[in-house]
């Protein structure tokens, strides 16, 4: 048998199966099946060769005699190395590890332990791996080409147990002595990861630049340092997890990476070859290998494959650092993008509410406010809309935009009945209508509240404002219940507005007439709260209370107490007019003048100057010293009247103007005039050009004719605007309107707006201000005026010039049947009647007219004649227009001719215009002896 195996070599075709089919291992001699088993391992036929190295292991067994030794080395070398190459791992790793320990003396013990510790790196036994790499690596003087491999192992193993900081020192020796730069990466990307998990960012980034694009792309790595990033964003490190998730691949960049090594790997999974350099067993030893790198690889690509959100995750991990560290702009920037690029994904909603959300933290309230907006608007359903509603609402209460808060606030609870904080929303919306003085609607929403949510955070302050609606609505004595109940309430601990309630309780006692009750609340207060910054208001109020029993002198020790703790001019105000009332009451009135005095002297124009001035006339008055009035007068107006931005000088000017019409001081107008010349030429010669204006538009005011016109000429310039006063404004404005000169009535007016919204004269600088607006043409500005004007003032007399000047515009544009209704809704208002009357029904005849209804346009001028004839400007031209209604319908001379005789038997009319052109036109249509 021998001779055949030789023979076999010689001709090099290894042992075929018909040959081994006669060899039976068991019954074969030790050096048959030795010189057997080395043909077959010479010629590849590793799986035939297993069973005659096996019977040769079991016949050493136990041998010691040397040579027997060294052939049970071979045997057991060549039965592990064959069992690796054929695939099994297990067995071939045992025996690899046996003859590494029976054998430490032979030179390939060390190469024994590393491919042991190879094989078991397929079969994942990673303990087992790291011991043997571990004693190979304890040779300090092993071979390059061993240290490397065995570096290689011990490096994964410790890597894939999650030994972080173990793994380090292996991986750190590989990426030194590795020449291999495949090598290298694949250590620098370990590293990294466990840089990642050990939270040391110096070491991470020494290595991440030497991963190459590879080991960059690797899922556990960008696992890893999405892992950590949270870690450290759950810790509050946001500036290190931004940094950590910057650095994750987009799942794009991840598939493409994987597909493609995929597409290589498979590439390289090609059919066996014979006669080529590689072995069949080399060849499926690397076909194993390159299998389960194509099985590790198609698991790390299912696994990025199936992370549906991976790349909206990384970016809203990103902004939320962003976020967090207070670096909006770019936290902003990403929201946008992930929701704009995968409106329908589940993260869109979260995105787009954390667009808005940033923008509110930002104070970008515009953009904050459109991103809520558009949030309700596409997503009415959206997890976030709770809280977009609220916070816009909260938006635009900070921003005092009251009805746009109600609106959000109501559209939020009709698209969220069961809004999750519609507590908070019922509350706000009552909020707002209280302020809006809306108290019986919002009345309303604080009783729903208490009503319903008994556990509410705002059922404190329901209660509170519920009380406050009462006492606004005049409902004093149920506001004083409501106060008392509030107060006693054992519910609250601390009571938030203890100390309101408690100056309002004495407030609502007061209303209800429960006057001693409402002096012992205000007493229980002062004693209680005696640094409440209602302190001075109580005081006042005690004032008032002892000053309605006629204890006057108790009353102006109060009203004293209130000035001594007031802290704003509000609280000094009303006290100190309050003890100029009960002075004057008592006739003191030298104490009303050294009063006001030293309010003047304290506050300056700080105060109401205007007031103090009024109530010091009134003394010099009552004491029949009109001189020392009008000097008080004067010397207020010399001392704050040329500030060309301070009310109150028109109000001291106005009593001066009122005294010199009025009769009771008619004896002192020469007077007034001679002291208004004297102050007006010190203001011109001390060049005080807004106090010389003051004095000239008041000339302008209490002259006529040729007297007046050159003051009023002086005043009457668009470069005195400017320097104007509140009066001086409504003067130039109101002349200009006369001389045609829009634009300087529009720059009066806008100053006057600008600089004097208390005034009283605002509602004619407006309506002056509307009439050059319809006069020049300017329709669509001039309605809206008059909308403004209504809203702003209300049906008081005046406003009713502003709508009858609305029906104008509609009229001068064409749009009679708009007229109309402006026009009816002057003659429907009882506040507007008297001269508007006949004014309107004049007008609306003439849009009757132009709608060729003429008998209506007739029946609109007979009511002027018939009914308000006092008002010849508008008697004359009503005549006139019914006459040409008569002509216009026909068949009407004798009641031309009557209504002629009418017409003129009036004498007031006759003298008009329109009068003398009926005469002219009478003189024809009557008889000659009715002329005659």
């Amino acid at each position: 048998m021998a001779m055949v195996l030789l023979a076999a070599q010689s001709r090099g075709k290894g042992v075929t199966q018909s040959q081994l089919s006669r060899l039976d291992p068991s019954t074969e001699s030790t050096s048959v099946l030795l010189e057997t088993s080395k043909e077959l391992l010479k010629n590849d036929q590793l799986e035939d060769a297993l069973p005659f190295l096996e019977e040769v292991l079991v016949r050493l067994e136990g041998d010691e005699e040397k040579k027997a030794r060294q052939t049970l080395a071979f045997t057991l070398y060549q039965l592990a190395y064959c069992q690796m190459k054929l695939g099994e791992y297990v067995s071939g790793a045992r025996n690899f590890v046996r003859f590494s320990d029976e054998f430490p003396e032979d030179p390939q013990q060390e190469s024994a332990r590393v491919m042991a510790a190879q094989c078991l790196t397929m079969v994942q036994q990673w303990p087992t791996v790291e011991e043997q790499s571990a004693i190979v690596l304890q040779n300090a003087r092993l071979a390059e080409d061993l240290k490397i491999p065995a570096t290689q192992l011990l490096a994964e193993a410790r890597y894939q147990q999650e030994k972080w900081a173990d793994a380090t020192r292996p991986l750190i020796s590989l990426f030194r002595i590795s020449k291999e730069e495949t090598v290298r990466a694949g250590a620098a990307v370990m590293l990294v990861t466990c840089y990642v998990r050990l939270d040391d960012f110096s070491n991470l980034f020494t290595f991440l630049p030497h991963c190459d694009e590879a080991a960059r792309h690797d899922v556990g790595l960008n696992v890893a340092l999405l892992e950590a990033g949270d870690s450290h964003y759950n810790k509050g490190e946001y500036q290190k997890a931004l940094l950590l998730y910057r650095l994750v691949l987009t799942k794009k960049e991840l598939v493409q990476h994987y597909e493609n090594r995929l597409r290589t790997v498979k590439g390289q999974m090609k059919p066996f070859v014979a006669g080529g350099s590689q072995t069949l067993s080399d060849f499926k030893e690397m076909q194993r290998k390159q299998q389960q790198l194509f099985d590790r690889l198609k698991k790390h690509y299912q696994v990025i494959t199936n992370f549906q959100d991976y790349d909206m995750d990384v970016m809203l991990r990103t902004a939320q650092c962003y976020n967090d560290l207070e670096r909006n702009w770019p936290a902003h920037a990403i929201y946008l993008r992930i929701y704009d690029e995968n409106p329908t994904n589940s993260l869109a909603d979260q995105a787009r509410f954390s667009a808005f959300a940033v923008m509110l933290d930002e104070r970008e309230w515009a953009l904050a406010t459109a991103e809520g907006y558009d949030y309700v608007k596409t997503s009415p359903d959206g997890e976030f809309v709770d809280d977009v509603t609220l916070n816009l609402m909260q938006v635009h209460m900070q921003q005092e935009q009251f009805d746009l808060a109600y609106d959000i606030g109501k559209k939020g609870l009709e698209l969220s009945p069961d809004h999750k904080h519609i507590d908070q929303v019922k509350y706000l919306m009552g909020y707002i209508r209280f302020m809006q003085f809306d108290y019986a609607v919002a009345l309303e929403n604080f009783r729903e509240i208490l009503k319903r949510w008994p556990d509410s955070r705002y059922y404190e302050s329901a209660e509170y404002w519920q009380s406050m609606s009462l006492l606004f609505l005049g409902s004093f004595a149920e506001a004083a219940t409501a106060f008392e109940a509030y107060l006693t309430n054992p519910k609250y601990s601390p009571r938030i507005y203890e100390e309101d309630s408690s100056y309002r309780l004495g407030i609502a006692q007061y209303g209800a007439e429960q006057y001693e009750a409402s002096e012992g609340t205000l007493r229980a207060f002062v004693d209680k709260y005696p640094e409440s910054h209602l302190l001075s208001e109580a005081f006042a109020m005690l004032g008032d209370l002892r000053g309605a029993e006629g204890d006057m002198d108790v009353a102006l020790d109060f009203y004293a107490m209130a000035r001594e703790k007031a802290l704003n001019m509000s609280q000094v105000n009303y006290p100190v007019f309050q003890s100029a009332d009960v002075l004057t009451r008592l006739r003191r009135y030298d104490e009303v003048v050294a009063l006001m005095a030293g309010y003047i002297g304290e506050w300056g124009e700080q105060g109401d100057f205007a007031n103090a001035a009024n109530w010091q006339g009134k003394a010099y008055k009552a004491k029949d010293e009109y001189p020392r009035a009008l000097n008080s007068y004067f010397e207020l107006v010399n001392r704050f009247g040329n500030n060309a931005n301070l009310g109150g000088v028109d109000l001291i000017l106005n009593e001066v103007i009122s005294d010199y019409k009025s009769e009771e001081w008619s004896s002192y107008r020469e007077i007034i005039k001679d002291r208004l010349d004297v102050h007006l030429k010190a203001a011109s010669d001390s060049n005080q050009r807004t106090l010389e204006l003051q004095y000239q538009t008041v000339f302008a005011t209490i002259l006529s004719g040729p007297e007046r016109e050159p003051f009023v000429d002086s005043v009457v310039q668009a470069k005195n605007v400017p320097a104007s006063g509140a009066n001086t404004l409504v003067l130039i404005a109101r002349e200009g309107v006369k001389r045609e000169d829009w634009e300087t009535v529009h720059e009066a007016s806008a100053r006057f707006i600008s600089n004097f919204q208390v005034s009283n004269n605002m509602l004619y600088i407006m309506l002056a201000n509307l009439d050059a607006l319809i006069k020049e043409g300017s329709y669509d500005d001039a309605l809206d005026l008059s909308e403004e004007i209504l809203m702003k003032f209300g049906y008081s007399k005046s406003v009713g010039w502003a709508r009858k000047r609305r029906g104008d515009v509609y009229r001068l544009q064409g749009n009679y049947d708009r007229a109309l209704e402006a026009y009816k809704e002057v003659l429907g208002i009882r506040e507007w009647r008297g001269e508007l009357t006949p004014e309107a029904l004049y007008c609306s005849g003439v849009c009757k007219m132009e709608l060729g209804e003429t008998a209506e346009a007739f029946a609109y001028f007979q009511r002027i004649y018939v009914l308000y004839g006092d008002y010849v400007e508008w008697v004359a031209p009503a005549y006139a227009k019914s006459i040409l209604c008569l002509e216009m319908l026909g068949g009407h001379e004798q009641d031309i001719l009557n209504t002629y005789r009418e017409m003129l038997a009036n004498e007031a009319v006759a003298a008009t215009p329109e009068g003398i052109e009926a005469a002219r036109k009478f003189a024809e249509l009557a008889p000659a002896e009715e002329v005659l």
